[in-house]
């Protein structure tokens, strides 16, 4: 059984975790959506500052055109999410070390942003789940799947 289908299951807690699986990207967010969730992928070659990061983010979980680019619109799209209703929410953040390097301060925000999601779904009782790979020198404290 693979490690995000334990999780999908609830016998992980919704949380921020490493990913070490070279699954495919569909292939996870097949399991995903089985399982009534809404997942979504991230891939962050793409992304090296603030404003590619709220781009394709924006873009890969179809925020609505009133999203701000913006650190608060972020927090506030995270913590609704109403424009796609689901059983559970998955982000899938590939090649995290890009933004993470290029930079450092503004990738600790946006951690904190995905971070306070997370915790922010689980008193709604509903699962938020963000899962980085490629993350191991930008996140090291980050628990593993």
């Amino acid at each position: 059984m693979s490690k995000v289908r334990r999780l999908l299951r609830g016998e992980r807690p919704p949380g921020l975790y490493r990913l070490d699986q070279r699954l495919n990207a569909r292939a996870i967010l097949a399991e995903v959506e089985a399982a009534g969730w809404r997942g979504f992928h991230l891939d962050g070659r793409r992304v090296r500052d603030k404003e590619s990061f709220l781009a394709e983010l924006a873009r890969v979980m179809e925020f609505p055109d009133y999203f701000g680019h913006n650190w608060d619109a972020l927090d506030e799209m995270l913590q609704d999410l109403s424009w796609t209703p689901a059983k559970g929410y998955l982000l899938l953040y590939d090649h995290v070390i890009h933004f993470a390097r290029s930079r450092p301060a503004e990738w600790r925000m946006a951690r904190q942003i995905l971070e306070e999601a997370v915790a922010f779904w689980r008193g709604e009782g509903t699962p938020f789940v963000v899962l980085l790979r490629g993350a191991e020198r930008a996140a090291p404290d980050v628990p593993w799947l």
